[in-house]
Formats: structure tokens, C-alpha cells, sequence
């Protein structure tokens, strides 16, 4: 059993009173300067401890959006990638191919002008497709038949004479895991190292995984395939130079540039801090102390790549590849590596080979400065002071309007030196080291008001909750008013071939439209749409005033439509102190002749749907609103409607209904909406939703002005 210890409980901490108010008047006094320099003293500790790599991730977060705003252009494609891919696969046959093959394919890419070429393969183990191997161990083949086949030469003995004859570099990987064996040295590229030897800097390996003796041998190179990921996985740098159990050994891409140049070894100048740069012939390639580039990576143009297929069937113009590395590589589905790059999620391992190569060729690497990390420690210094004596003197507004200018100006200068130079200055440190000093700051100057603002919050609480009540207020009336509205498909005594269908949408949780429809005896239909003047509370009362007079006067006075409207009118401008008005439409329908009589106050016109004629607004004359003239006599228009028929009644918030540019609905797009339905097969619900549809479509985002009323009736 482990060893039980003894649980103690550490006490809070207290200043003594005095030295409290000192540190509440550092604080909050309006000032916080003392804390604040405290602070940048504490960064810069940090800073002196464990030096730039305390910004690293964020700083690489932001080098790798200046690659993707700026990725490398590439005009000519001094690498091309052969690239073993599905097309290449499906036609030739499943991945590993015969080592022929290779052969064939590295004797074709020759042909074609290659300078040198790269293999992205590592073949540790014999050709299992070698004749000899395959009949191995099949029985009931005859003895000639084994010894004629024994002569043949293997398919790695074809590969290694193909090696022989042409530019040609296999590929290794070096291992981390593998136990270091000292006195097995595997051979390397001859190197001159001029100055001090760099393996001490370099990224160390205990072992590799190797080719067959015989391929290594007849190859004129062996280079590495090893990449370097940061801690989150992502590509950004790649070695030239690395060390193999206590070993200078190259690259693949150092390896392929030194064939091209029918070089027979490379030079390495180095001093106490690493790597100063690698000479090819006259040739100077720079690198970082560490023997690493930083790639500037380009797209994964299609145009650098060539399918094996191709090359193999020789359909590729004579010299395609002249002037060029080439570099075959699996790409097929199954076979590829893909890594992390700043311009990439994904990217095939053999494409950052020819990046790599392309950046030494056009000398595009990213440069870090060995005068970076001092620059971005000074200006971090210089802003975060002037920050601690900038900003008590001033209205906070000003101060981080003042940092964010100071933010900008960095982060533009740093985009800049990227754009221009292709060098990697750090915006992230000055600006976050500052961001912390001015909060500290902002934090000091903000707290003398937290007593107002909680005041201050106090009262928006109450007024919030007053809004909440108001809304509650509003929501049950607006329950209330579509209430009052009558249910459509529950109209008592509405014969069965008398479709109807109503709906109203306010603009508002309240508003003034209103609709009604009901029997008025057994054999005749009332029904009105109206709009009162303006919308909200008062547009909403007087609405269901005015619904319940008409109703009235309906029920009082039977089945004359002008007397009706008449009464209506007078009963309605004798309630109304507001000097409100309404617009109204309505109608008296005999159910069993399909006799009509229409009358409009003001209001717009119904529209008539017959299936054999164009559908129109029908001319009716109209009357002034409802309480604009009390001793108006409006007169009714009669008209018969016939099976099939269909009368649309609509308010002005269908027809003024605007979209975000301002333009109205209008008339003509309720024409042209009901022109193209099937007017005999839809039902009159289905007519109203379709034209409220319609409506709000055309509306898209823009606010709805108006309320909306739609009514349909059709003789079925």
C-alpha cells in the first residue's frame, strides 16, 4: 500500500491593511504603472530564459498565412515529378512493379533530357518478381526449364545495369528508433568539410534503412528522404545535411543537384555555430546553422508532374525533360505519403522533394535573420514603454486605437519583409508581449468606473425586464387579435362547394389588417378585407372595432352590400376620436346562384380568376376609406360567379411588399403568379400560401413594411 501522507490546508493569504491600499491604489488609481512595468519585467525574464521558441507556434501560424497569401510562383519547372500514379497503376499493374520496369521507366525519363533522377522508393529486399524467385518453389517444373531461367539475369541485376548508365540517386531513410551500431559505418557521398565539423548541430540519426547492397552500389548517389515536422506536425523546414550514426551524410534533393552537376563529392563550411552553407563546384547553396532550408512552398502545380504511363508509352515530345531533375515517386492511391505544409493539408512527400530542390535552384528560401530575434526583443521594449507612459495620460479609446495602429504597422512590416525579401520577422511577440502591458493598463484605468457601471447595469436590467414585460404585453395581444380572426375552414354553414381560405401575417407583433367571412342567412356569404391606417397598438384596437361594427351591421341589416358598407361607415366615424380610417373591400355571395355584390372602400381591387379568361383586377368603382366621409353612399357592383370561378382579395402589403433594392411586388407579379398556376386543380389555401410564398421571396432579407391579408373564395 502506498505510504499515507498528511493532508494540510494552506491559509489564505493576507497583506497587512497598509500594504492593501498601496497595492488597491497601483491597481486602480487610475495609473497601474507599477504593475504594469512589473510585468514587462517578468516577459523579459521569459523572454532571456527561453528565448524566441516562447512565440514559436504563433509565430509559425503567421509565416504560414504569408505563404498562403504569397505562395511561391513558379514560371518554369526546373523538377519534374514522374509520378507512378492510378492511371499508371490500373494500365501496368498493381504497386510494388517489377524492378524491369523501373528500369525501363528510368531508362525513358533519361531518354527524355533528365539531368539527374531521383528515386522517392526505397527498395530494401529483392525483386519477389524475378523470374528465379517466383518458380522457387513451385513444383512439377522441369529441370531445364530452372536452369534456363537461372541464366536469365534477376530483375534487380537489370535495375543496377540501368543505374550504372544513367544520373541516377536511390534513396535511404534514416531511422531514430534503431540501436546505433559504431562500427558499422554505411558508405556516404565523399565530403570536403572546410572549418569545423557540423554534426554536433545537425539532426542526429542512429541508423537507416537502406536499398540492396548491389542498387546503392550501382547508383551514383544515395540521398535521404528524411524530413523535419515541427511539434504540430506541419512541414516548414527541410534538411540538406543530417547525421547517420556519427556520419555527415546528404539528402535526396542535395544528392540529385550534385549529379546534375556530375559533381563527385560536396563541401560543408562550418564554424562553432553550425553551418554556414554547402558548395557544389562554384556553386554556394545557403543554409541555416541547423543544415536546414525553410521551404517557400508553391501550389502543387499539375504542370510539374508527368504520369510514368506516359513516359513509358513514349507519347512525350523528344527532350521533354532537358535542363531537368526528374524524380520518380508513387502517387497512387494506397502508396502515397502526404505531410502537413503551410500551403497544404495534405501534400505527397515526393512533391516537397521537388520544392526543395526548386527553392536552392531559384534561391527562394525563407530567410530568418540571425538579427531577427534582437529586433522583435527592441521593439517589443520600445512599444510596451511607450505604452506604460502613453496611455494613463490618455481617453482609453485613444489608447487602444493606439495599440491597434501600432499592431497593424507591425504586422503590415513583417508581411512586407516576407513579400519583398523573403525574410521572417516575428509580428506575434512585441504584439502580444504589448497586448498583455495594455490590458494591465486598461484593466487599471477601467476599474475607478466599475461603480457607475454597475449602476449603470442596474438600470439596463430594469429597462430590459420592462421590455420583457412589454413584449409579453404585446405577444398576448397579438393572440388575442388573431383570435378574433375567424378559423376558415370553420365558417359555420359555409355549403361545401364554397372554397375559402384567409390569412393574415402583421408586420409587427400587432397590426391593423382584419378579414371576416360568415353566413349572414342559409343563402348568402359575407365576407371583408380591410387595412386600417398604420400599424402597432392603435392600428390593432381600431381594427377590432372596426371588425365587430361590420359585423353588426351585417347581421343588422341582411343581404344589401351598399346599405351594409353604408351603416358600417357611419357606426365606425361615430367611435372614432383618433380620426382613424380603414380601407375595406367586401362581398355578399348568393351560395346557390353565385350572385356577387362587391364594394370597395378605398381599398384593392379583387382580383377574378376564370379558367378560360385572363386573369385581371376587376373595375370597381371605388369609394373613399371607411371614416374619411361619414355621409358617403357607396355604391355595390354585382356580378355572377360561375363554377370554377375564384376571387383573390389581397391588402396593400402584398402589392407594396419591397425587396432589398426598394422595388415594389405590384399587381403585375400577383398576375403573372396566378397566370401560372393550375387554377382548377389548387385548392384556395394552396393559392394563398403560394402567393404569401412568393411574396416573402421576392422580399428576401428586407423587413416586412406592412401587414399582410390574402383571402381566396372559388366556386368548385
Amino acid at each position: 500500500m502506498p505510504e499515507e501522507k498528511e493532508t494540510t490546508t494552506t491559509p489564505a493569504i493576507r497583506l497587512p491593511r497598509g500594504w492593501r491600499s498601496r497595492l488597491a491604489r497601483a491597481l486602480y488609481g487610475g495609473h497601474g504603472r507599477p504593475v504594469a512595468v512589473a510585468l514587462l519585467a517578468g516577459i523579459v525574464a521569459l523572454h532571456a530564459i527561453f528565448g524566441g521558441e516562447v512565440s514559436h507556434p504563433l509565430g509559425n501560424l503567421v509565416f504560414d498565412s504569408y505563404q498562403r497569401l504569397f505562395p511561391r510562383r513558379v514560371d518554369q519547372f526546373p523538377v519534374v515529378i514522374v509520378e507512378i500514379d492510378d492511371n499508371s497503376i490500373s494500365a501496368l499493374g498493381r504497386w510494388p512493379w517489377p524492378r524491369t520496369r523501373l528500369a525501363r521507366l528510368t531508362e525513358a525519363t533519361h531518354r527524355l533530357g533528365a539531368l539527374s533522377i531521383g528515386y522517392d522508393i526505397i527498395l530494401p529486399e529483392p525483386d519477389q518478381l524475378s523470374p528465379e524467385v517466383v518458380l522457387a518453389h513451385r513444383r512439377g517444373v522441369s529441370t531445364a526449364i530452372q536452369q534456363e531461367l537461372a541464366q536469365l539475369p534477376s530483375n534487380d541485376a537489370i535495375l543496377m545495369q540501368t543505374l550504372r548508365r544513367t544520373p541516377s540517386v536511390v534513396a535511404r531513410a534514416a531511422l531514430i528508433d534503431s540501436e546505433s551500431t559504431p562500427d558499422v559505418k554505411p558508405a556516404q557521398t565523399a565530403v570536403n568539410i572546410v572549418g569545423t565539423s557540423p554534426l554536433g548541430h545537425l539532426t542526429t540519426y542512429a541508423d537507416h534503412l537502406a536499398n540492396i547492397a548491389g542498387l546503392e552500389k550501382a547508383a551514383f548517389g544515395c540521398g535521404y528522404l528524411n524530413d523535419t515536422r515541427d511539434r504540430d506536425g506541419v512541414v516548414r523546414s527541410m534538411p540538406l545535411l543530417i547525421n547517420v550514426n556519427g556520419q555527415l551524410a546528404p539528402t535526396l534533393a542535395l544528392e540529385l543537384l550534385r549529379t546534375a552537376l556530375g559533381a563527385n563529392w560536396y563541401s560543408v563550411h562550418a564554424d562553432s555555430n553550425g553551418v554556414n552553407f554547402i558548395q557544389l563546384g562554384n556553386s554556394r547553396i545557403p543554409v541555416n546553422q541547423d543544415g536546414r532550408i525553410r521551404i517557400h512552398f508553391s501550389p502543387a502545380y499539375t504542370d510539374r508532374r508527368v504520369s510514368a504511363l506516359a513516359v513509358l508509352n513514349g507519347t512525350l515530345p523528344a527532350n521533354a525533360f532537358a535542363n531537368q531533375v526528374a524524380i520518380i515517386g508513387a502517387t497512387g492511391v494506397g502508396t502515397i505519403d502526404v505531410v502537413a505544409t503551410p500551403v497544404a493539408a495534405r501534400m505527397d512527400g515526393v512533391e516537397i522533394q521537388a520544392q526543395v530542390v526548386e527553392n536552392i535552384l531559384s534561391n527562394a528560401r525563407l530567410i530568418r535573420p540571425e538579427i531577427a530575434p534582437a529586433v522583435e526583443f527592441t521593439i517589443f521594449i520600445l512599444t510596451a514603454g511607450f505604452f506604460i507612459l502613453f496611455l494613463p495620460r490618455v481617453h482609453p479609446g485613444y489608447g487602444i486605437l493606439a495599440y491597434l495602429l501600432t499592431a497593424a504597422l507591425l504586422a503590415g512590416c513583417s508581411l512586407l519583409a516576407f513579400w519583398a525579401n523573403r525574410q521572417l520577422f516575428d509580428p506575434t511577440f512585441p504584439i502580444t508581449g504589448s497586448a498583455l502591458v495594455v490590458v494591465m493598463l486598461m484593466t487599471a484605468g477601467f476599474a475607478a468606473s466599475k461603480r457607475r457601471r454597475r449602476e449603470l447595469n442596474a438600470a439596463l436590467e430594469a429597462e430590459r425586464l420592462e421590455r420583457v414585460r412589454i413584449s409579453g404585453e404585446l405577444q398576448a395581444a397579438r393572440e388575442i387579435q388573431m383570435g378574433m380572426l375567424p378559423d376558415p375552414s370553420a365558417v359555420v354553414g359555409l355549403p361545401p362547394h364554397i372554397d375559402l381560405y384567409a390569412m393574415l401575417e402583421p408586420a409587427t407583433e400587432v397590426g391593423g389588417d382584419l378579414y371576416d367571412a360568415f353566413m349572414i342567412d342559409e343563402r348568402h356569404f359575407f365576407f371583408v378585407v380591410g387595412d386600417v391606417a398604420g400599424k402597432g397598438v392603435a392600428a390593432s384596437l381600431f381594427m377590432a372595432l372596426s371588425k365587430t361594427l361590420c359585423k353588426s351591421a351585417a347581421l343588422r341589416t341582411g343581404v344589401s352590400l351598399a346599405a351594409l358598407i353604408n351603416t358600417a361607415n357611419e357606426e365606425i366615424s361615430r367611435d372614432n376620436p383618433g380620426m382613424l380610417f380603414v380601407t375595406a373591400i367586401a362581398g355578399i355571395v348568393d351560395v346557390m346562384t353565385g350572385k356577387t355584390q362587391l364594394c370597395r372602400a378605398g381599398h384593392e381591387a379583387p382580383i377574378l380568376a376564370r379558367p378560360d379568361a385572363p386573369v385581371h383586377f376587376m373595375e370597381i368603382e371605388a369609394g373613399p376609406p371607411l371614416c374619411v366621409l361619414e355621409d358617403f353612399r357607396y355604391p355595390a357592383l354585382t356580378v355572377t360567379l360561375l363554377p370554377g370561378d375564384m376571387l383573390l382579395l389581397i391588402s396593400d402589403g402584398v402589392t407594396e411588399a419591397q425587396n432589398q433594392d426598394e422595388a415594389l411586388y405590384g399587381r403585375d407579379r400577383i398576375l403573372d403568379y396566378l397566370a401560372e398556376r393550375n387554377l382548377a386543380a389548387s385548392t384556395a389555401e394552396e393559392l394563398c400560401r403560394g402567393l404569401y410564398a412568393e411574396v416573402k421571396q421576392f422580399s428576401g432579407q428586407a423587413d416586412q413594411s406592412d401587414d399582410i391579408t390574402i383571402m381566396a373564395i372559388r366556386l368548385k
